[in-house]
């Protein structure tokens, strides 16, 4: 027999359950995370000879190829020296396995391989592609080492998500959380 104290606690646990066995992360929770909490700039070089790359916007696609997050970069370049300097947008496409490490409540990417590379003004490629495999390193190596989404512990629902997540799956547009083994 189920006494009246005890109705609104099962009544919660019903409604807890059933909302985090639905529990997923959007393309949007995922780029608002990524525009929210990530800043990339790198500079290198003196104020003769030298390169700036920052990361503008972060676009987030999921599942167009099973169990793959694209990442799409636009980035903002600076390179100087004295016979050519200029500035450009360079937009990279990576593709990546994303994961989920239980031990941090954080999802990374694994496996990065990039895809696409496209640049403003588009006559400028020939200036870039010297430069270009270490604007792609930087960006490979950042997006290889920093989280994508990081659950938010202080927060009393995503605590207890944090704990029961142990992988993530890729369906479109979102990443499931699965709570079993």
């Amino acid at each position: 027999m189920i006494s009246l104290k005890s109705a609104p606690l099962i009544l919660a646990t019903l409604l807890l359950t059933g909302c985090v066995s639905q529990y997923s992360i959007s393309e949007r929770e995922l780029e608002g995370y990524l525009s929210d909490e990530i800043h990339f700039e790198v500079k290198q070089g003196n104020q003769f000879f030298g390169i700036e790359l920052t990361i503008a916007e972060i676009d987030v696609n999921l599942g167009d190829k099973p169990e793959i997050m694209a990442v799409t970069a636009h980035s903002l370049v600076k390179v100087r020296n004295p016979i050519m300097p200029f500035k450009a947008e360079v937009t990279t496409t990576f593709e990546a396995k994303p994961w989920y490490d239980p031990d941090k409540h954080a999802v990374y990417l694994k496996d990065l391989s990039l895809t696409k590379v496209e640049s403003t003004p588009d006559d400028i490629e020939k200036a870039i592609n010297p430069v270009a495999p270490q604007m792609m390193g930087f960006v490979r190596h950042f997006l290889e080492t920093q989280p994508v989404y990081v659950l938010d512990t202080q927060d009393g629902n995503q605590a207890l998500l944090a704990e029961m997540t142990k992988r993530i799956e890729v369906v479109p547009g979102k990443l499931k959380l699965i709570f079993d083994e």
